[in-house]
């Protein structure tokens, strides 16, 4: 757990809920006591033991967030639901990019490197708008801010 980052979650939340907007949080989790332990386990989101690694969404939370995306119009995405580079820790990514690929109303942007191997590994390159393999540039661009490669063209 990183607790130092929890008043920074919770203002986020607080924002969120003043403006009514809703976030989606993971209500089970796929746990293991390293990447290299085979002895997988789901529990409840709240009830992560404290030696235990939180590697992938658990499938209750896959089907939520699958619910979710098949209505979005925009869709956004910006890093993998876990370790999915392992097999035992994939599904959770692997559910959240097919419900994206499938969602052909929505506008869908791929950011980042770990993102653009998720979409490539779940066969939806072809399917979704724009891949790119520059995750924090295409947050900082969402956030309004100046790219330096844009700047430089302007300049």
């Amino acid at each position: 757990m990183e607790s130092e980052k929890l008043a920074l979650a919770r203002s986020f939340l607080k924002k969120a809920a003043e403006r009514n907007v809703g976030v989606l949080l993971p209500r089970d989790l796929v746990i293991a006591h390293s990447p290299d332990d085979a002895a997988t386990k789901v529990v409840d989101a709240a009830e992560c033991p404290a030696d235990a690694m939180a590697l992938d969404i658990g499938p209750e939370t896959a089907r939520g967030f699958a619910d979710e995306l098949a209505r979005a119009r925009t869709v956004f995405w910006n890093g993998p639901m876990g370790m999915f580079e392992k097999a035992a820790f994939a599904d959770g990514t692997l559910a959240v990019a097919h419900a994206i690929g499938a969602n052909r109303r929505a506008l869908s942007v791929v950011g980042g490197g770990d993102s653009a191997a998720a979409a490539q590994l779940a066969g939806i390159i072809d399917k979704v708008s724009h891949v790119s393999t520059g995750g924090g540039a295409a947050l900082e661009l969402i956030e309004g801010k100046t790219l330096p490669g844009i700047a430089a063209l302007e300049g």
